[in-house]
């Protein structure tokens, strides 16, 4: 972290907290000042304040409103990882509106957070919880390896071969700031890709819905958010959320694979890699990104034993290496690769699979 201080031993947060409303500027302070690891150092009521407070305060965290004058929240980000390289926590209203969350994102934020409400009162004490543990995940966060997810011009396979079930299946698996680099590899794959893919990420699940809208206008694949049950169909991409587990089951009245959200799992990319192997097999390919935790490496190992492709991302372009670093202790690993390198891989193995 950059110029964290100390106290009573433990090394401070030192985060900045911008919103161009009084009386949310006062509530993340009080939420984040109740976890001894965090020192809110100052406040800004707009990007343009925030980039002063910033050569001022020098903080290691940024928690930044979207919806903002003089400087939107889109805009700062832009000129903070030009400039700065700080971790940014959204924390916004606007979760409705994909576009925002979408941007966001792609820009490299580490999360967008929906601003804690008090009309779901029995959720209130979570989504504090939540908001604490972002600021402190932030400050880890190696975000001089963020990049930005250049906007391509969408590409739409010139035939439709959708309503089959995919022989082969692509597994991804990543935590916090996972949507970024997820967007890296799906947009450069080609619109013709025959397999399914099923990408598993840590981000808020109001927020799934919209990003994947506007994820759709740039993906040369379609991009499905996982809410309920839904047939699994080559060259699509169902996109779900860590907060919540997957399940995989044959259905009822035909051959097909209906994947669905299930009860929150511990480790929910183990138990996506695991039923990817169970029907999947040899024609299984497990990719484990960027992420915190020690998830992931018993689902690959589950996926090597099968037959299947286990590949991890460079610990070097990942901006949390913990989950790759941990894959690789346990020996599950085929190849580690970086994004662009994935890609090729990717579309090779596919056709192997054919």
């Amino acid at each position: 972290m950059n110029g964290a201080i100390e106290a009573n031993g433990t090394t401070l947060v030192k985060t900045l907290v911008v919103d161009d409303a009084p009386m949310m500027r006062k509530v993340i302070q009080q939420i984040l000042t109740k976890d001894d690891e965090i020192e809110v150092v100052g406040t800004a009521a707009n990007g343009q304040e925030c980039l002063e407070k910033i050569l001022e305060l020098q903080p290691d965290v940024v928690t930044l409103d979207i919806d903002m004058p003089v400087m939107n929240g889109l805009t700062t980000i832009k000129n903070i990882m030009v400039r700065y390289q700080i971790p940014i926590v959204i924390i916004s209203s606007l979760v409705q509106d994909g576009y925002f969350a979408f941007e966001a994102l792609r820009l490299g934020v580490m999360d967008f957070v929906p601003k804690p409400s008090r009309v779901a009162t029995e959720s209130w004490a979570d989504e504090e919880e939540l908001v604490r543990m972002r600021v402190r995940l932030a400050a880890t966060m190696q975000v001089n390896r963020m990049r930005r997810v250049r906007r391509r011009k969408k590409v739409i396979a010139p035939s439709a071969f959708y309503d089959t079930m995919p022989t082969a299946l692509v597994a991804m698996g990543t935590t916090l700031a996972g949507p970024n680099t997820i967007m890296h590899i799906v947009t450069q794959l080609p619109p013709d890709f025959p397999g399914a893919i099923i990408a598993l990420q840590e981000i808020h699940p109001r927020v799934l819905i919209p990003f994947c809208t506007c994820f759709n206008d740039i993906s040369p694949l379609e991009v499905v958010p996982v809410t309920g049950p839904c047939p699994l169909r080559p060259g699509k991409v169902y996109m779900a959320s860590t907060f919540k587990g997957l399940r995989m089951e044959p259905a009822v009245d035909n051959d097909e694979l209906i994947l669905d959200v299930a009860d929150a799992a511990q480790m929910p990319i183990d138990q996506l890699f695991s039923t990817a192997a169970e029907y999947f097999g040899q024609n299984t390919c497990g990719v484990l990104l960027a992420g915190v935790g020690l998830d992931g490496a018993d689902g690959l190992g589950l996926i090597k034993a099968a037959g299947g492709l286990t590949i991890a991302q460079e610990q070097d372009c990942c901006v949390y290496p913990n989950l790759v670093e941990n894959a690789l202790r346990h020996a599950v690993v085929d190849v580690v690769m970086s994004n662009q390198g994935i890609v090729h891989r990717l579309e090779s193995w596919i056709q192997s699979r054919a």
